[in-house]
């Protein structure tokens, strides 16, 4: 049973609940060494039960020593907002974990300018820092900046994007192959047994191909021996006549084409679409941002795959006081859950 959270915490209740003494509580408490594991074990659960949030108890809790963490993100532009919403994560994780001394150093780059991602990295490398909470959008430059921290025993963590097999600590985000399988299990479901399938995406030499491979992989597998009829499309010209042309063609000349899954730039390929071909087909893709938020109440999207950016950033930061105040073991990925949005939920999505 949880106490009360308006009652005062202090060092006494937080013994009395462990079954030990004073001091073992405040060395837990203050990040010092000379208590037993088991001991340790006993007085974090002390605190989780009496059901205290880590503001509550700053002010008695806080780290002996202050921590910063590097936070590499791509910009969000006109053209790529998305990484606009992780900015409210960062901001509500920051007033639980701040209080213990943990800070972060937000650091932008352009997210399809290698040399811009690789500037900041020689900024981390120069400036030091006790974590690096990071989107390994350039794999060189990554593997650069895993190599120098992973001497000095410094956390990284990756979010939104993985690379696997590197040796960051952690990953937090969705399961890009298992999203794509979710999409092609939904329009299983909504199209007939016998319409054929479009997978589309907008792609660019510097894009995460690693990911957009992933959500393929996934859809596929779904329909591997399913003798359904899978057409594709790829644009890396990111022309809005292009575009247009290319999707005008696949309609013409496939007649049964029931559904899209698009597994980057849905935006784009849901305008290159007319009034009269939406009739016929389900659209499928990624990022519940602004402007796909309008296409999917106009009906030109069904549906999307919400990536919870604000959820990324809050929990990732979450993972550096977990690792670095409490000692906890992390996990080797941390995977969100997969929430479909549509026309009828989408305004319980967009404060998330």
């Amino acid at each position: 049973m949880k106490t009360s959270s308006n009652k005062s915490i202090g060092i006494k209740e937080i013994a009395e609940r462990a079954n030990v003494s004073i001091g073992p509580v405040d060395k837990v408490l203050h990040n010092r060494g000379g208590v037993s594991k088991a001991t340790r074990e006993r007085i974090l659960q002390a605190i989780k039960d009496l059901g205290y949030t880590p503001n509550i108890l700053a002010s008695r809790l806080k780290s002996s020593r202050d921590y910063t963490i590097a936070v590499l993100i791509p910009e969000a532009t006109e053209i790529i907002p998305f990484w606009l919403a992780h900015n409210t994560g960062f901001e509500e994780a920051l007033k639980e974990v701040s209080p213990f001394g943990i800070n972060i150093s937000i650091l932008t780059f352009e997210q399809n300018n290698e040399a811009s991602f690789k500037l900041r990295v020689d900024e981390v490398l120069h400036d030091g820092y006790d974590g690096i909470f990071m989107v390994p959008v350039f794999y060189d430059e990554t593997i650069r900046l895993l190599q120098h921290y992973k001497d000095l025993n410094v956390p990284v963590i990756f979010f939104d994007s993985n690379i696997p097999g590197l040796s960051n600590l952690s990953f937090i985000g969705n399961n890009s192959k298992d999203s794509g399988y979710l999409a092609a299990n939904l329009l299983d479901y909504t199209i007939s047994k016998k319409g054929d399938i479009l997978i589309a995406s907008i792609e660019r030499k510097e894009d995460n191909h690693i990911q957009f491979s992933a959500r393929e992989e996934g859809f596929l597998t779904y329909f591997k021996n399913t003798g359904r009829r899978i057409l594709r499309f790829t644009d890396n010209t990111g022309n809005e006549q292009t575009i247009s042309k290319g999707i005008s063609a696949i309609f013409n000349d496939n007649p049964h084409l029931e559904g899209i899954f698009v597994v980057n730039g849905i935006d784009k390929i849901a305008a290159a679409v007319t009034p009269a071909q939406k009739c016929n087909y389900r659209m499928i893709g990624y990022d519940l941002i602004e402007k796909n938020i309008q296409l999917l109440k106009n009906g030109a999207i069904d549906f999307l795959i919400s990536q919870q950016p604000q959820k990324q950033a809050y929990q990732g930061i979450k993972l550096f006081y977990d690792y670095l105040i409490l000692k906890k073991p992390i996990a080797p990925s941390y995977y969100l859950p997969l929430d479909i949005v549509m026309k009828a939920n989408i305004d319980y999505y967009r404060f998330l």
